[in-house]
């Protein structure tokens, strides 16, 4: 467990939506109590109560922590939550814009992923 808590994560987090960090939350909460992941995210089980009626949200720092603490089949879930929040804000923004502005995005989403 030691060697777990000394993984540091570098997946950015900054751009998470907040109703996806309140996903990751309640799906940790699916396996754990709430006083359970209070301690792994170093947190006050208020906080976690907080969170899960949506009265605040976790931080940066704390997502991370959640990140780097989960189990590997749980980092797969997460992964996939901020994956379809991502491409969501997207296909928002996608649909606001200029023919312009789409075709940027597509360039820039294109050098990144390869296409």
């Amino acid at each position: 467990m030691a060697e777990k808590a000394q993984q540091k994560t570098n997946f950015p987090v900054h751009w998470v939506s907040k109703n996806a960090r309140y996903k990751i939350i309640e799906f940790m909460l699916s396996t754990r109590s709430i006083t359970e992941l209070a301690r792994i995210l170093g947190v006050s089980p208020t906080a976690v109560r907080k969170y899960v009626k949506r009265l605040s949200y976790p931080s940066d720092e704390i997502l991370s922590k959640a990140i780097e603490q989960a189990a590997a089949y749980e980092k797969d879930a997460i992964v996939s939550i901020i994956i379809e929040d991502l491409i969501e804000a997207l296909g928002k923004l996608y649909g606001a814009v200029d023919e312009r502005h789409k075709k940027e995005i597509r360039e820039k989403l294109s050098s990144v992923i390869g296409f």
